[in-house]
């Protein structure tokens, strides 16, 4: 045997023990429920190992992961791995109800899968709207390698490949959020009590930090584009930037009881001094990769770094044909990574994260710090206050372009049809996912659907599918001369959708194979993108629609819904019982008998690093 082919073969071999005897990662996050101040306001609020966001858990593709969630909070939660297609282990997918119980005050959790990913993701709280009282953090999964046709569709320089390749898998992590003064049960009380949508936040966190920022309203009513004027039905934003309470559009004309609604959520607005995020980088590092997750609530943050362009090459964890632009809108619950080539002279680059929707003008900043940087040199945003591009030179990502670095196609044609309508029922706050059924969050306490997914074959707010077909959710957005709907991110948790097409008006026929003989040039089923977070376009006085298609090759009890927080409560959410025909057997652990104990002692551990 040739010495060459000799080494090689041992050197496989080597790798193959290592992968053999790769140890599990073993994570402990510790909730508890404390008094924070991220923008300055005092408030209650989740610390998970006392801090806020959570820690990062970074992994490595194809390790063995164990995470034990300890609950020290004084009310029920459970945990998501938001993104994570838990392959053979839907049990540990953390919606309560669905595939698991609610994780009681002083009760524990272990959480165990395989990372058959790479990429960012998120973790966070699954019962109503946890997530605004703190309950996440990030994930980093590294990869097993680099695809050297992510490096050539960047840089041509080989110096260049070598410092991609060290940012991909080194990244800066920055979650953008949005925050409220008050608790999300709060919230939700006022909400209800009133009958109104609450889609009003006091402030932008980047990395869990921030300030309130108050401008003129009379200023910010005159940052609304003149095409969406009709919107304010006359009237300023408040001085929070927001829709006022009387616009019907966002409120509907529904009777409301405006005298539980506090001033300060919607008409008051204090500024603070808090400190703002700091991202520092090395530019003899020549490149750094910054990994945006999406925790928004309500908000649909708007990206730029100054003076910057930004190489999206990432996508709710899946490389993308790298994409060059000024600034990107980060929906909820999505995840975008994108390089920057640090070229610029040595300073303190304001990062701006300003809201694009249509509910309110705010915005949150942080800085891009280059190491022994001039601070007075902090360059000139692409976008505004309102997220509006600040020239006509400016480019944005337009989602519809993104493609898979490594080409994936769709099957042609689906088994299944779901035609789904999204809108507002009987109430301003109560959303629903299918027609007039809405997801109760009285569901989350039920007996998890994974356990006995034949009891809920006759209900509206499940799904059913057989094991290795194709399926296609078709999404009907209401919209009608008087009423008004966001753009709405739905998340399904299990294995990613192809985004095949979108249109304006109802969506007339039963099929996309129907559809696509009238209308073909409104599907992609060449090349359409990939994701675990997908976006509908907002209903403005009129309806539109949305078509993706999956493969169901996970068989397990996953979930569908927004990731606007108030729509979730509100009930805007469906269960898929994928493959019930290859339905898993589930360990008895994560069974009817099974009992993961006590939390341990309270203790002050944080999460490892690796």
């Amino acid at each position: 045997m040739k010495p060459f082919i000799l080494y090689c073969l041992i050197g496989l071999g080597a790798a193959l023990d290592l992968a053999r005897s790769r140890p599990t990662k073993e994570f402990e996050l510790n909730l508890t429920w404390d008094k924070g101040a991220p923008d300055g306001v005092e408030r209650k609020q989740a610390l998970i190992n006392g801090q806020f966001p959570g820690p990062a858990l970074i992994f490595d593709e194809g390790d063995n992961v164990e995470v034990t969630v300890n609950n020290y909070l004084p009310f029920n939660t459970t945990m998501h791995w938001h993104g994570i297609e838990q392959v053979g282990t839907s049990w540990s997918d953390g919606v309560p109800g669905v595939s698991q119980k609610l994780i009681p005050p002083g009760g524990r959790f272990v959480a165990k899968f395989t990372a058959t990913q790479y990429g960012t993701y998120w973790y966070h709280s699954h019962v109503s709207g946890q997530i605004m009282d703190g309950l996440y953090g990030p994930i980093y999964i590294r990869p097993q390698n680099v695809p050297t046709e992510l490096l050539n569709a960047v840089s041509n320089d080989t110096l260049s490949h070598a410092q991609i390749k060290h940012a991909i898998e080194n990244p800066k992590l920055l979650i953008v959020s949005d925050w409220y003064h008050i608790t999300s049960r709060e919230l939700r009380h006022i909400a209800v009590a009133a009958d109104i949508d609450p889609i009003c936040v006091d402030s932008i966190l980047l990395n869990g930090k921030g300030r309130v920022h108050c401008v003129d309203p009379v200023h910010l009513t005159g940052l609304v584009p003149e095409s969406q004027r009709f919107i304010l039905q006359g009237m300023n934003l408040t001085a929070k930037g927001c829709l006022p309470l009387n616009n019907t559009f966002a409120q509907t004309f529904n009777e409301h009881d405006y005298s539980v609604i506090p001033p300060e959520l919607f008409d008051e607005c204090n500024e603070t001094e808090a400190l703002d995020e700091v991202i520092e980088v090395d530019p003899l590092q020549g490149w750094a990769s910054l990994n945006l997750i999406s925790s928004a609530s309500t908000s649909f943050p708007r990206v730029s770094i100054n003076n910057h362009t930004l190489w999206v090459y990432e996508v709710d964890g899946q490389y993308i044909v790298p994409t060059q632009v000024d600034a990107l809108t980060i929906n909820n619950g999505a995840r975008y990574s994108v390089l920057i080539q640090l070229n610029k002279q040595p300073g303190e680059y304001r990062i701006t994260a300003a809201n694009a929707g249509l509910n309110q003008k705010i915005a949150g900043f942080g800085t891009l710090a280059y190491v022994n940087g001039d601070s007075s040199i902090v360059g000139t945003a692409s976008i505004d206050y309102s997220g509006l591009s600040a020239n006509d030179n400016v480019v944005l990502l337009n989602e519809t372009t993104i493609k898979p670095l490594i080409p994936s196609q769709p099957s042609p044609v689906a088994n299944e049809t779901y035609l789904l309508r999204i809108g507002r029922i009987e109430h301003a706050w109560k959303w629903s996912l299918n027609g007039n059924y809405s997801y109760s969050m009285a569901m989350q306490s039920e007996k998890p659907m994974l356990w006995d997914p034949e009891s809920y074959k006759d209900s509206e707010l499940v799904i059913f599918t057989k094991n290795d077909t194709w399926v296609d959710l078709v999404f009907t957005i209401i919209g009608t001369p008087t009423t008004l709907q966001p753009g709405h991110p739905l998340h399904k948790h299990s294995n990613k959708v192809y985004v095949l097409g979108a249109g304006s008006g109802e969506f007339n026929w039963t099929s996309v194979a129907e559809a696509q003989k009238e209308i073909p040039g409104s599907f992609n089923l060449v090349d359409p993108p990939m994701r675990d977070t997908f976006t509908t376009n907002a209903a403005l006085q009129s309806s539109n629609w949305l078509a993706v298609r999956y493969h169901v090759e996970n068989p397990g009890a996953f979930f569908l819904h927004c990731h606007l927080d108030p729509h979730l409560t509100g009930g805007m959410a469906l269960a898929i019982l994928d493959g019930v025909d290859e339905w898993p057997n589930i360990p008895a652990e994560y069974g009817p008998k099974g009992h993961w104990g006590h939390a341990p002692r309270h203790s002050e551990n944080s999460a490892d690093d690796d």
